[in-house]
Formats: structure tokens, C-alpha cells, sequence
């Protein structure tokens, strides 16, 4: 999915947005939008490039002017933290189902629900003190689009699965149908995390800290880029991603970015969002 004009007001929002998290400083803040326009600038057409990728140049500039490598750490720390507090209440939904196929459906929602932990979209800011309520609420919700039915088929002829993680905080949502995957489906499942800090997009500290590390094998792309983007992943995420029978994506950035790249992957991918 490329990028449009509507991109550019966006990006820059984005830059005031990661400035303020990086730095208390103003100079620097302003600095930070400053050299994000002039790169805009430079690039001529934004459709050269996906929202994604123009959101991982806002977090790099962010970096390299402010010094900061995690400006959202805090928000990560914090979605975690209150994700695992609600989770033995969802847990307990799930495992109440009358069936597998209600439980995966209800796995599947929670994972979904999960993605309303994201910092990063446009209007909208999630409240970690309402995050008990709203995740309820959501759960008791229907999906515009339904294909859980076509996902347990897959998974049903699938051995090998990457499951590519989105947002701290929402990890611990997929935890759930990952547990559920890998009991119920005699596949192998890997679950994927940014090999580096980029908005509050999952690393392995945050896996570990939801406890994902003990129920599967946890690993990288490699890269730290919002999205998919192939450039500095590591030779064995490629190769997972080549021998994978289906690949699970989470959100947004995953969401814009796989069509670019969809003439290198021949896998079924199944985009929960």
C-alpha cells in the first residue's frame, strides 16, 4: 500500500508526536519536525514510499537527533504491564467456550482487540485505565470480516507458521491463540519481534516480559522497520519466511507494507487487524 498526500500532514504529526516522547527538550523536539519536513522535501513523490516506511525514517531521524534509542519504552513497559493484568480475565472467556471453534473465534477476537494498544494512529490514543472495559466490550463485538473458519483450515493443513507480532502490550492477546495454535495444530510456530525499538512495536524484552519466550520460539526479523520491509532482515527470518506453509500478520504496519513485498512470498497470509 503506498503512500499518498494525505501521508505528509500525517508523518509530520507523527514527528511532533515521537519528538515529544523522545525528548523533554524543545530545542531538539523542533529540531526533530524541522529535519522530518526537510526530508519530505527531498523525497518528491511520497507515493515512492508505504506509511510504514516513512514512519520508520520519523523514528530513525527521532533517534539520531535526540540521542533517545526507546523514546516509547515507558508506554511499553505500562501496556504490558496493565495486558497481563487483564489477561486471566480473558483467558477465562476463552476456556469457557462450549467448543474449539467458539474458543479460536474468541482467541482470535482478543487478539484483535489486543490491536487497539497502539499509540501511533491518527485521532486516537488508547487509555491503558479503561484497557479492562473496552477489551470486554470488544470481545463481546463481531468481526466486519470473519474468516477464522478459513484460518483453522489453513492451520489445519499448515507445519511450519510465522506468526509476526505487532504492539507491545497486545503480545499478550496473542499469546492466547498462540497457545491455543500450537495445542490444538501438530505444526512447529515461531513468533516474530523487531530485532530493534521502533514506536511500540514488539522486541524480545517485551515477549519476554508477557512470558511468549516460554510457550514458543521467540525471534527477529533482524530489522527494526515498521512493517515489513526485507532490507537488513536476518538470514534466518528470510528463511523462516520462505519455508513458512502461512504467515499470521498483526496490524497496521504489516497490514500496508505485505503488498509491497507479496511477489517474494509464494505463503498464504492471513492479516488479523
Amino acid at each position: 500500500m503506498r503512500g499518498n498526500l494525505l501521508c505528509v500532514p500525517c508523518t509530520v504529526r507523527a514527528a511532533y508526536d515521537v519528538a515529544l516522547r523522545s525528548t523533554g527538550d524543545e530545542d531538539l523536539q523542533g529540531e526533530v519536525v524541522m529535519e522530518v519536513v526537510r526530508w519530505l522535501s527531498t523525497i518528491g513523490r511520497v507515493d515512492r514510499f508505504t506509511p510504514a516506511e516513512l514512519h520508520t525514517e520519523v523514528c530513525r531521524i527521532a533517534r539520531r537527533v535526540t540521542g533517545n534509542p526507546d523514546p516509547f519504552r515507558p508506554v511499553k513497559v505500562l501496556s504490558n504491564r496493565v495486558a497481563m493484568r487483564v489477561l486471566p480475565t480473558v483467558r477465562r472467556m476463552i476456556e469457557d467456550s462450549e467448543s474449539f471453534e467458539e474458543a479460536f473465534r474468541k482467541a482470535v477476537m482478543a487478539a484483535i482487540c489486543g490491536n487497539t494498544i497502539d499509540f501511533e494512529v491518527e485521532g486516537y490514543k488508547p487509555s491503558m485505565s479503561l484497557l479492562d472495559r473496552s477489551l470486554i466490550e470488544c470481545l463481546g463485538g463481531t468481526l466486519s470480516i470473519d474468516d477464522t473458519e478459513k484460518l483453522m483450515s489453513l492451520l489445519s493443513k499448515s507445519r511450519r507458521v510465522l506468526y509476526l507480532l505487532d504492539n507491545a502490550g497486545e503480545i499478550a492477546f496473542d499469546r492466547l491463540l498462540i497457545e491455543l495454535i500450537v495445542d490444538r495444530y501438530p505444526l512447529k510456530l515461531w513468533a516474530v519481534v523487531k530485532e530493534g525499538p521502533v514506536l511500540n512495536d514488539a522486541t524480545m524484552e517485551d515477549a519476554e516480559e508477557v512470558g511468549l519466550t516460554s510457550v514458543v520460539e521467540v525471534v527477529t526479523t533482524g530489522n527494526d522497520y515498521v512493517g515489513l520491509e526485507m532490507e537488513g532482515t536476518s538470514e534466518r527470518f528470510r528463511a523462516l519466511l520462505e519455508e513458512a506453509d502461512l504467515i499470521i500478520a498483526k496490524g497496521q504496519g504489516y497490514y500496508e507494507s505485505i503488498p509491497e513485498v507479496e511477489p517474494a512470498i509464494s505463503t498464504p497470509v492471513c492479516v488479523t487487524y
